[in-house]
């Protein structure tokens, strides 16, 4: 998503990117590694990786080819690996990003400093590339050419009442079952939402600084959140929620073995305690899950039981893994 607003010479630009295949990506990924493997593409599996993301940079590329580095910011820590960039633009930029918004490619670019197992990767996205695919909801552009004389000016227009919502974290399972959202509307009111899979989200909630949001699950106490609307009104994703994602991998197992997991997440401040039982019956035995820690990492601690029965019937005797990362290897 791409949002630019501004008045007179004073403009901000917003980008909203991640790094993570798509599913046309996936699928084009899974096709070439059966081929080299000599598989059908049904026997590959897909997981998540050892991947870490840096550094997100915003670029602007301007005549001669000479790059200005506009901002820089962390991502979400975890797949898709998200990261939001604001940055004042100036006015000499002004009709560069404009032809990037509206489809014209090597204009802006946003770079992706990461590390995919032990090597060093920068992934660059071409953001008019990506907007010329991006449906028109994606984009948003709000200028006004001048500031009005304030002697002259009409009446200022009243700030909107409301602002749009919009969710892409999944709520209604595991392990967010639940979010009461809770503000004051412009007379000073109090108003509270609550977010379900028996209920769904308001398409607009009122304007304000600041929302309050009590994350619920299954079990434990809910913790609450602060979030803050952007350009585009109020988004919450995962990282607004504190929910991290799990990767437990069991590698060099024979062809056959089951592996047996019960798991157990206690975070050390809020978040909300979980217990599961999984199993792992195929290379290259690995899974991934979600947990509420109410921060960008883990927070807490794992503890793994680790069973395991070979193809013959022969078992290994249960052992522990406890882990303060996301990434397990049992």
């Amino acid at each position: 998503m791409a949002t630019m607003v501004g008045a007179g010479s004073s403009v901000s630009l917003q980008i909203s990117a991640h790094w993570w295949p798509d599913e046309q990506e996936t699928a084009a990924l899974v096709a070439q590694a059966a081929e080299q493997l000599e598989v059908p593409a049904s026997a590959v599996t897909v997981t998540v990786g050892q991947a870490e993301v840096h550094r997100v940079t915003l670029v602007a590329r301007g005549e001669g080819d000479d790059e200005i580095e506009l901002t820089s910011s962390s991502s979400s820590g975890y797949p898709p690996y998200t990261t939001i960039l604001t940055s004042p633009l100036p006015p000499e930029l002004l009709p560069l990003a404009r032809e990037a918004l509206q489809g014209s490619r090597d204009r802006l670019f946003v770079r992706f400093d990461a590390t995919l197992g032990t090597d060093q990767v920068l992934a660059e996205l071409d953001v008019g590339a990506a907007m010329a695919d991006a449906p028109s909801t994606e984009r948003h552009v709000f200028l006004t050419a001048t500031q009005p004389d304030v002697a002259d000016s009409a009446p200022a227009v009243a700030p909107p009442a409301s602002l749009p919502l919009r969710i892409t974290a999944p709520v209604g399972e595991p392990p967010v079952r639940a979010i009461v959202l809770t503000g004051t509307d412009e007379s000073g009111a109090p108003w509270t939402e609550t977010v379900a899979s028996d209920s769904p989200a308001p398409a607009r909630l009122p304007a304000a600084e600041s929302l309050q949001l009590a994350v619920q699950g299954d079990g434990g106490k809910p913790y609450h959140r602060t979030t803050r609307p952007d350009v585009s009104g109020w988004t919450i994703d995962d990282a607004a929620l504190g929910v991290v994602t799990v990767t437990c991998e069991a590698p060099g197992r024979a062809e056959g073995t089951v592996v047996a997991l019960e798991v157990w997440y206690q975070p050390v401040g809020d978040g909300l305690p979980d217990h599961r039982s999984m199993s792992l019956n195929a290379p290259p035995w690995s899974t991934s899950w979600r947990v509420a820690s109410a921060q960008n990492n883990l927070d807490g601690e794992l503890v793994v039981d680790v069973s395991e029965t070979s193809v013959d019937g022969s078992t290994v005797p249960k052992h522990t893994v406890r882990s303060t990362s996301p990434h397990v290897r049992v």
